[in-house]
């Protein structure tokens, strides 16, 4: 594979573990602190636990980057007759999957509720956050397993095709010299 179509690989896998890992350690750190807090506190424990602030300094800024990395991998795997097309095609659109449905219901559903929330009643306030955290299980899923795929992928585009041959053991298309006899 062409240095050309391999960097876009790499930035890939490297831009997906830095999303993926900063969206566990917020699953895992950052949102019991608010979820986990009564209703009428959430959005205080919110804002306490970084996770607003995160919103607008951090996810912008990756979430986007990993959307056109995939769209670009994308591109290439489909175009590119290599023998791990199906592990980087595979990653790239699961990984386009998981923008989706980030910006399709994730990112709005948090804005509204950030610039709305404080108005609703408790029911739709833990009604929300159930809905929320619950159909985050499977989008971080998804996320990790794009990565992995992504992760074979790299690891399989260094391969070459065949087995490799130690140069001194390689046959060599020298005619043996008749002068020389054993």
């Amino acid at each position: 594979m062409s240095t050309k179509r391999a960097i876009p690989l790499w930035l890939l896998v490297i831009f997906v573990g830095i999303q993926f890992g900063a969206g566990w350690y917020e699953k895992l750190g950052v949102i019991p602190q608010w979820a986990d807090a009564p209703t009428a506190q959430t959005h205080q424990a919110m804002a306490e636990s970084g996770f607003h602030r995160a919103g607008r300094a951090f996810w912008p800024f990756v979430s986007p980057v990993v959307a056109l990395l995939a769209l670009i991998n994308l591109y290439l795997a489909w175009r590119t007759p290599v023998d791990f097309r199906r592990w980087w095609i595979a990653a790239s659109a699961l990984m386009a999957c998981y923008a989706l449905s980030s910006y399709t219901y994730f990112v709005p559903q948090m804005l509204i509720f950030q610039a709305e929330g404080a108005q609703w009643t408790p029911e739709h306030v833990e009604s929300f956050i159930d809905t929320w955290t619950t159909l985050n299980y499977p989008r971080m899923v998804l996320g990790g397993i794009g990565w992995l795929f992504a992760l074979r992928a790299l690891s399989l585009s260094g391969r070459t095709t065949g087995p490799e041959i130690p140069a001194e053991s390689a046959p060599s298309n020298k005619k043996p010299d008749p002068s020389r006899t054993v």
